[in-house]
C-alpha cells in the first residue's frame, strides 16, 4: 500500500519520536549529566583496622557504603579485590542494599604483616576504597638453621648461632623456647635456653682454651627439623695477616672487611700493602700502641706483635675516616 504525502511525513515523525523515547539518541547514551555517586568506608562497623591469623577470615564484614548527594543508592554492583598472596574476597561483587550499604567477607592472606584490600564503583567519587588488615603468624610448625653455622675461631673467642621457628608459611614464630646443648668439643653456650623472636632464638658460644671440632644442638620439641646440629671449629690463631691500604680505607685480606679488623696470634705479623695512588700511613692510635709507618704513597711495611691486645690504627693523612684493628691473641 502507498502512503500519501502527509501520512509519511506522519509515520516518520512518531519513528523519530519512539527513537527518542527509547535512548536511540547518540548523545543521550554516552553524555552523563548531574551529580556523580559516592563511595566510602560504612560510617560504622566498616571492617577496616583488623587483625587475624594468616590464612584465616576476618571476623566482621567489610562494608562501603554508596551515596547519591548524601542519600543512599541501592542496586549498585561494587567489586571487591585483595593483593595479598593466598587472600581471597568472598563475594567478589555485591550489591548495595537499600541502606546503601556493599558487603564482603575478606580472608587473609599467607604472609605476616600489613594486607590491603579495595572496593570499587566506577565513576564514583572515592572509588577505590582502601581497607588495611594485620596477618599474624599461625601457630609454630618448624625449626630452621639461621646465621653461625661452620664457623672457625680461635681458643678463647666466641661466636653466636642462630635458630628460626616458622609456621606451615615460612611467618616467624615469636614465643618459642629453644635449648641449646654443647653435644661435644671444647665449648660452652650461654643462655641454655632462649626463647625466639621475630629475628629467632640464639646463644652465645664460648670456645675454650684447646683447639678441636665442636657440636651444638638446638632442640625445640614438637617442631619440624629439631633437633639442628650446628658445627663449629676451634682452630690456632692465624700468624700473618693482609691489609690492602687504598684511596682511602684499609681493608682486610682475610675477611674482605673495611674498615679493616683482623686477629692473630701473639708473635704474628700483619703487613700492609699500598695499593693506591695517595700518601697514606699506619699510624698507631691508642693502647697498647705499635711502631707507625712513614706516610708514603707505595710500597709496604709489617709489624710483629709480641703482645696481646686490642691494637687500633689509622691514616695519619686522613685520620679516624681511614682506620682499622689488630686483635692479638
Amino acid at each position: 500500500m502507498t502512503l500519501s504525502r502527509p501520512c509519511a511525513l506522519f509515520v516518520l515523525a512518531l519513528a523519530a519520536a519512539a527513537a527518542a523515547s527509547c535512548g536511540g539518541s547518540s548523545s543521550d547514551s554516552t553524555t552523563t549529566t548531574g551529580p556523580k555517586p559516592a563511595i566510602q568506608l560504612a560510617a560504622t562497623a566498616s571492617g577496616d583496622g583488623q587483625t587475624a591469623t594468616v590464612q584465616t577470615a576476618l571476623a566482621s564484614a567489610l562494608r562501603v557504603l554508596v551515596t547519591l548527594s548524601g542519600s543512599p543508592v541501592p542496586g549498585d554492583t561494587v567489586r571487591w579485590a585483595t593483593s595479598a598472596a593466598g587472600g581471597s574476597v568472598n563475594p567478589t561483587q555485591s550489591v548495595t542494599d537499600a541502606s546503601g550499604i556493599a558487603t564482603t567477607t575478606w580472608m587473609l592472606g599467607q604472609t605476616a604483616g600489613p594486607q590491603d584490600a579495595t572496593a570499587t564503583l566506577g565513576g564514583a567519587t572515592g572509588s577505590p576504597v582502601s581497607f588495611s588488615a594485620t596477618a599474624t603468624a599461625g601457630a609454630a610448625a618448624s625449626l630452621a638453621k639461621g646465621t653461625g653455622d661452620s664457623a672457625s675461631s680461635g681458643p678463647n673467642t666466641s661466636l653466636v648461632i642462630h635458630v628460626r621457628a616458622a609456621d606451615t608459611f615460612g611467618n616467624s614464630v615469636a614465643g618459642i623456647p629453644v635449648t641449646w646443648n654443647v653435644s661435644s668439643g671444647p665449648a660452652t653456650v650461654s643462655p641454655a635456653v632462649d626463647t625466639t623472636g621475630v629475628a629467632g632464638a640464639q646463644t652465645t658460644v664460648q670456645i675454650g682454651a684447646t683447639t678441636g671440632p665442636i657440636v651444638i644442638t638446638a632442640t625445640s620439641a614438637g617442631l619440624t627439623g629439631s633437633p639442628i646440629t650446628f658445627h663449629e671449629t676451634s682452630a690456632p690463631f692465624a700468624t700473618t695477616a693482609t691489609v690492602q691500604i687504598g684511596d682511602d680505607f684499609f681493608k682486610s685480606a682475610a675477611n674482605g672487611s673495611t674498615p679493616a679488623v683482623d686477629t692473630i696470634a701473639a708473635g704474628g705479623t700483619v703487613t700492609w700493602n699500598w695499593t693506591g695512588t695517595v700518601n697514606h700511613s699506619v699510624q698507631s692510635t691508642g693502647s697498647p700502641s705499635f711502631t707507625s709507618s712513614t706516610i708514603k704513597s707505595s710500597g709496604s711495611y709489617s709489624f710483629t706483635f709480641a703482645v696481646a691486645g686490642t691494637y687500633t690504627y689509622d691514616c695519619a693523612v686522613h685520620g679516624t675516616a681511614m682506620s682499622g684493628t689488630v686483635v692479638v691473641k
